[in-house]
């Protein structure tokens, strides 16, 4: 089912992302509803999730790229899109899974994040979103936000994740477009 990439995501809600500050867009709907469901169930069942790089102190974990696996089918998917609209090309992407005691304070990402879309993939109670200053983005099931990092806007979460509750999230990482250089 998730082998027809270019139709598993939704290009319409890249282009009806709507922009609610200074370099920060809120995103809808971008996978189609049965293909997200199947992301869950195989997120729910991997085995091969990671410490991430710099949070090992933290509770978020990450999964490696292994071709055949569900992040290649992922990018497959991402690949398919068009974020010009943002000045931006895809990079690379990511898959996060944050478990009981997760939480990050407000910070700025370092120099390498140029620009970031975060959407998230599961049901949990949504006041585990992001925050962007007085902006929340709330963690509602296939929504999430792309991110401008040139003014390095602060972001993090206010509650912690909770005991019995795991938070999936796609994080997917930009570069400029060549005329944006």
């Amino acid at each position: 089912m998730l082998k027809d990439y270019k139709n598993n995501v939704r290009q319409q809600a890249i282009d009806d992302a709507l922009l609610i500050d200074t370099d920060l867009w809120t995103v809808k709907n971008l996978f189609i509803d049965e293909i997200l469901e199947e992301i869950v169930l195989r997120l729910d069942n991997e085995k091969s999730w990671t410490a991430l790089e710099m949070q090992e102190h933290l509770n978020r974990k990450w999964l490696p790229w292994n071709k055949d696996e569900i992040v290649a089918d992922i990018w497959s998917m991402i690949n398919t899109l068009d974020f010009s609209k943002f000045g931006f090309n895809l990079q690379s992407l990511t898959v996060w899974k944050d478990s009981e005691g997760y939480t990050i304070g407000d910070h700025s990402d370092n120099e390498r994040v140029v620009g970031a879309m975060q959407i998230y993939l599961n049901t949990v109670p949504k006041e585990l979103g992001t925050w962007f200053g007085k902006n929340e983005i709330p963690f509602v099931k296939n929504t999430g936000y792309i991110m401008n990092n040139k003014n390095k806007p602060r972001h993090g979460m206010k509650t912690m994740v909770p005991p019995n509750i795991t938070r999936y999230s796609l994080y997917v990482y930009f570069d400029l477009k060549a005329t944006q250089c």
